[in-house]
Parts: C-alpha cells; sequence; structure tokens
C-alpha cells in the first residue's frame, strides 16, 4: 500500500472560537487573487471519500484513512479534538497527485524538534474536516464530521448517535465516527450518514447503538466485501442495533514521529460502515 508524505501535524492547544462557516472563504493557493466558496457537506454521498480515524495500541496516535479522495485535484485536513479542558488541533496538506488510499499517521500530542514527544490523555470528541477542491470548481467542499474516544465519550456531539459498549468491549480502545463516504455504493437510497466503530484489534465489537432518526426503514452493515443486513428495532424516532461482530480489516504502514520517524506495520480494524435505509 503506497503511502504520500504529507506535511508533519503538529498538535497545539487553540482558543474556541465561533465562526459562520456559510460566510467563510478561503485563498486558491495556486492563485491567491481568486476566493473560493466553502460548501459544508454539500457533495453528493457517492462522491464523498470513505475516511476514518483509527486508533493504535499505545493510544499516541491514529491512523487518518482516506480512500477515494484521489478524484479531487487538491485536499487538506483540519482536526480539532478535546484533551481533558482543553481542544487540541491538527492541521494538514495533501500532496497532489492524492495517493489512494491516502494513510496518515497522526500524533495525540506535539513532538520537539530533538524530538522529545508529550501525549495527550483523558480523549473525548473532536470534529473533523476534510477540504476537498475538484478541477474545474470554483468552490471547495468542506466535509465536516465528528468522532469520539469511546473510553471518554460514548455519543457523537450532534446527538444523532449513541454507542453503549457492552462488558467485553468497555475498556477496548475504539473510535466512534462519521466517515463521509462508503467503501462501495449503498444498496439504497441512505439517510443520516455512515457510521464507524474503529479498532486495534479484531476482538468482536459488542454493545447497542442507537440513532435517532427518523424514517428509517431497514439498516444494514459492511463487512469489507459486501453490506448484510442488521435487525434493528425502533420506538417513536429512535432506531437500536445491538451489535456483536468482529471488524474487518486493512493492512497498512504508517511512520511513526512518536518514534523518532520508524516506520511500523498495522492493521487497521473497521466495524461498519453502519448505514440506514429510507
Amino acid at each position: 500500500m503506497k503511502l504520500t508524505h504529507i506535511l508533519p501535524v503538529i498538535a497545539f492547544a487553540i482558543l474556541l472560537a465561533g465562526c459562520g462557516p456559510s460566510k467563510t472563504t478561503i485563498v486558491n493557493s495556486k492563485n491567491p487573487s481568486l476566493s473560493t466558496k466553502l460548501l459544508m457537506n454539500e457533495l453528493p454521498l457517492a462522491q464523498r471519500p470513505f475516511t476514518v480515524l483509527v486508533p493504535h495500541s499505545t493510544n499516541r496516535l491514529f491512523t487518518f484513512v482516506t480512500i477515494g479522495a484521489d478524484k479531487a485535484q487538491a485536499a487538506a485536513l483540519d482536526l480539532e479534538y478535546q484533551s481533558g479542558d482543553l481542544l487540541k488541533a491538527a492541521r494538514a496538506s495533501i500532496d497532489s497527485p492524492i495517493a489512494n488510499p491516502f494513510i496518515k499517521a497522526i500524533i495525540l500530542g506535539s513532538c520537539s524538534t530533538g524530538g522529545k514527544c508529550s501525549f495527550d490523555t483523558d480523549l473525548k470528541s473532536g470534529t473533523m474536516k476534510f477540504k476537498l477542491n475538484f478541477a474545474g470548481q470554483d468552490v471547495t467542499h468542506v466535509l465536516k464530521g465528528d468522532f469520539v474516544f469511546v473510553m471518554g465519550q460514548n455519543n457523537l456531539p450532534d446527538g444523532k448517535v449513541v454507542f453503549t459498549p457492552g462488558k467485553p468491549s468497555a475498556k477496548e480502545n475504539l473510535i466512534l465516527l462519521n466517515s463521509f463516504g462508503l467503501p462501495k455504493p449503498a444498496e439504497k437510497e441512505t439517510l443520516l450518514y455512515p457510521v464507524v466503530i474503529s479498532s486495534t484489534s479484531d476482538k468482536l465489537i459488542n454493545g447497542t447503538m442507537t440513532f435517532n432518526q427518523a424514517g428509517v426503514t431497514s439498516a444494514a452493515i459492511y463487512d469489507g466485501t459486501s453490506y448484510q443486513p442488521l435487525k434493528i428495532s425502533q420506538k417513536d424516532n429512535t432506531v437500536t442495533v445491538a451489535l456483536n461482530q468482529k471488524p474487518w480489516s486493512m493492512n497498512a504502514e504508517i511512520v511513526r514521529d512518536d518514534n523518532k520517524g520508524a516506520k511500523e506495520s498495522v492493521a487497521l480494524y473497521l466495524l461498519g460502515p453502519i448505514v440506514l435505509y429510507k
């Protein structure tokens, strides 16, 4: 699996600031005289790259993976996450042409030029913004979604998805997130957004996932090859799914900036995406 180098990612604390995304513009790096409108989560599902964050057994970093972003001419990643009472941020640009898949390990903390690192603890929730520019378009598509470190928080910040891990999974290093796109087209029209649980192992992921979403007729889960039906229960606008499945995996090679740039071969474990059908 070919990896492409991107600029080093440095995590740092930032102050919370309100900003209306519909009014925000960025400067086109290829032509600074042109301003580009931002379109938030308006890219059709079929054109969105499947994008996940996968934890590492050390809990010092996670792996950013995106599949299908090579359709874009340029891309950039912004991450924010909560560590205790602090809001941390990481930012990266991605070299063009974009590798498919594109994989990059991101430190949960910071390292000095001398190689000394400090790592964040008490990890809770975060937000991922993936900016995509396509040839021939004068807009920047921004995919914005949430993720949570399940041991610190079990509900996505928008209140739409809650994962309550069962006893076997309660102490596992899991990340619950919106994956933006799908690794394979869905079989029917979907609602909400695709949901993934990423893990550090192939152990069964056990628990209950609750969706606050109206109009759902059925649900399915991707098993690495195809979508399998999920049994759901519904009450009012709440959909509940009982999970007791093993994740599927993909192999990758990452660069451990927390370990003096050492390369490491890892298996990335993913449960889902889980999709809700209209």
